[in-house]
């Protein structure tokens, strides 16, 4: 993807004083290469990586520009902007549907003069942002750079605050300043002079029955299958001789995605993040091994941590909420592997099923939005506390009326109940965590997500509950098909390594180590020094502890500014669920417990400068 701003607005003069004002500032990296073009009041303006494959075209209609891959049909064809224009040439309700891929497009129409059309990938992850009015119209992957347009007055959104802070994500388009929306998954934007912008329908994520009846072990093929036409499509070199970068954990999703691309003989570069006694590093080398894939591992930049929660707050508004800060190392790493990097990004709730486990009430064994709900609100701050933190004379009900759109919102998915929660799951959690993800990495390399695809979306979201809840589909696909990886040790951010197929000597081993283990546990409790720590070995535990050194960091970052949010939040409740950098937090869960106060981080850093 790219960093990329686009400006409807007929005051010439007015447009020209913001694009000189704005023009270097757009790259968020050092490195990137900017371009811009336009048509008559419309300029559009970018920074993208070199190697970035970015598409524009320009003629007597006016311009287009494609950033990304774009694939349509079954022959892996890449579009360009020529053809994008084409496509959305026609009226709003004629419109054609999106393409595979991960990409975002804009098109400015000279023969209607004016007239604008924005839109992105299926599930919505390359970030939109838009303001409009009769008069004017901004659109980029970023809302910061519209606060330097003369016409913008940057409004505090309390409602889109409050969605922030229960989901850790966007609300509903809402963002925290007034009238700034996010384009929803699946739409495109229009807009005219003297007409207010419109998104418009596009694609919505499928649930069906269409697979309901069949044997399971038919339902696992048509899963592999479905994905192992998407991985060829989507990460098959343009040339014989080009190799791409491959994200490798240490985990199932990953190893999924390795196992394809070995079977189509793509040659891959491997790059896994984390410390060499890291479970995960662990994982990763044998899958690497494996396969033949050349393999790196590079550390987590821990004391990079402010500088990163820089950029996320600053580029991202704490849309994506604040835990991910680490990804922001990952770009620097990814030269060197490729201009492309293939990557399992929301394979687990798509294909792994990991979402009906957020809906499912394990006592009852259904789905429903309360459950559901629950979950999400456990990576943010839990409605009763947010009540007691948001000043009632400045939020009034805002906290239960957001958790009643959210329900209507739910309520109205099509599908089984459980087929709600993976759909919702997917436009909430999945887009503005995970999927927030492949933005940043998109300075360094390309990010291909074989999950973007029509064929498998429609194929998992045809699939019972009872195929795809706790990866069972994924697991069998695993063990059938790619039998030697199922053998190695998997990660579960534990330090239980147990493979898929375990081997009587692997059980033998099993039972040794617990034995070993126990015996290892009674003995450090009896000669354990005070204030003693043992290395942690699960990667994630460590870059998510806001005790550890990197989080630390960032909470003197953020300390000065509590003042500044004096007149929206309760100072006590704020030092309850926020206490200064000095003191140690006590988390049950270190990655679940962590996410609200983060939340709360990134306001406090993004009001030095907004507020």
């Amino acid at each position: 993807m790219a960093n990329f701003l686009l400006v409807a607005d007929p005051d010439s003069d007015r447009r020209a004083r913001f694009v000189r004002g704005v023009r270097t500032r757009l790259p968020p990296l050092d490195g990137l290469r900017t371009a811009e073009c336009a048509a008559g009041d419309v300029q559009l303006l970018w920074a993208a990586a070199d190697s970035a494959p970015i598409s524009t075209a320009a003629d007597g209609d006016g311009v287009a520009v494609l950033w990304g891959e774009a694939i349509a049909g079954p022959d892996a064809r890449r579009i360009g902007a020529p053809e994008v224009a084409r496509a959305w040439a026609e009226t709003p309700s004629r419109i054609a549907a999106p393409w595979d891929g991960l990409y975002a497009a804009a098109v400015c129409r000279a023969h209607r003069p004016g007239v604008v059309v924005v839109g992105a990938d299926l599930l919505g992850l390359f970030p939109i942002y838009f303001y409009g009015s009769p008069e004017l119209l901004l659109v980029a992957s970023s809302p910061e750079l519209f606060r330097h347009h003369p016409a913008f007055r940057p409004e505090l959104d309390t409602a889109g605050l409050v969605g922030l802070l229960l989901t850790a994500g966007i609300v509903q388009g809402r963002t925290l300043w007034r009238d700034v929306r996010r384009l929803a998954p699946g739409h495109l934007l229009f807009w005219e002079p003297r007409a207010e912008p419109q998104e418009v329908s596009q694609y919505a994520l499928p649930a069906s029955d269409r697979f309901f009846g069949l044997p399971f072990g038919a339902q696992v093929n048509l899963l592999y299958d479905a994905w192992d036409a998407a991985v060829a499509r989507h990460a098959l070199p343009g040339e014989a001789d080009e190799r791409c970068g491959l994200l490798l954990s240490g985990g199932r999703d990953s190893r999924l995605l390795a196992g394809a691309l070995g079977c189509h003989g793509i040659r891959c570069a491997a790059l896994t993040l984390g410390e060499p006694g890291d479970f995960e590093v662990t994982c990763a080398t044998a899958v690497a091994t494996s396969l033949g894939m050349e393999h790196t591992v590079r550390p987590d930049a821990v004391d990079r941590y402010p500088q990163y929660a820089e950029l996320q707050v600053t580029w991202e508004h704490v849309a994506n909420g604040l835990s991910s800060v680490y990804t922001w190392g990952v770009p620097r790493h990814l030269g060197a592997l490729g201009h492309r990097v293939v990557a399992a990004y929301l394979v687990d709730p798509v294909v792994g099923g990991s979402s009906l486990a957020w809906a499912v009430d394990p006592a009852t064994g259904r789905a429903s939005f309360d459950t559901l709900f629950g979950s999400l609100n456990q990576y943010g701050i839990a409605r009763d506390r947010l009540r007691r933190l948001l000043r009632r004379e400045v939020f009034g009900d805002l906290v239960d009326e957001t958790v009643e759109r959210l329900r209507q919102a739910y309520d109205a998915l099509p599908g089984e109940e459980f087929q709600k929660g993976w759909r919702f799951f997917l436009e909430h959690r999945g887009r503005f965590h995970a999927g927030g993800t492949p933005w940043r990495l998109c300075f360094g390399a390309w990010p291909v997500l074989p999950v973007q695809d029509h064929v498998v979306l429609e194929t998992a979201g045809g699939m019972p509950a009872a195929t795809l809840d706790r990866r069972r589909a994924e697991d069998e696909v695993l063990r059938r098909r790619f039998p030697d990886l199922a053998r190695l040790p998997l990660d579960r951010n534990s330090s239980n390594l147990e493979p898929l197929i375990p081997s009587a000597w692997w059980r033998v081993r099993r039972g040794v180590r617990d034995r070993v283990a126990a015996v290892v546990r009674l003995a450090g409790r009896a000669s354990a020094r005070p204030g003693a720590r043992r290395v942690e070995r699960r990667r994630y535990v460590r870059l998510y502890d806001l005790n550890g050194p990197g989080w630390r960091a960032v909470r003197r970052q953020a300390e000065p500014y509590r003042e500044r949010l004096a007149g929206l939040v309760v100072p006590e409740v704020l030092g309850e669920l926020l206490p200064p950098p000095d003191v140690t937090v006590d988390l049950r869960d270190t990655i679940i417990d962590s996410t609200g106060a983060k939340l709360l981080l990134g306001l406090l850093i993004w009001s030095r400068d907004h507020m």
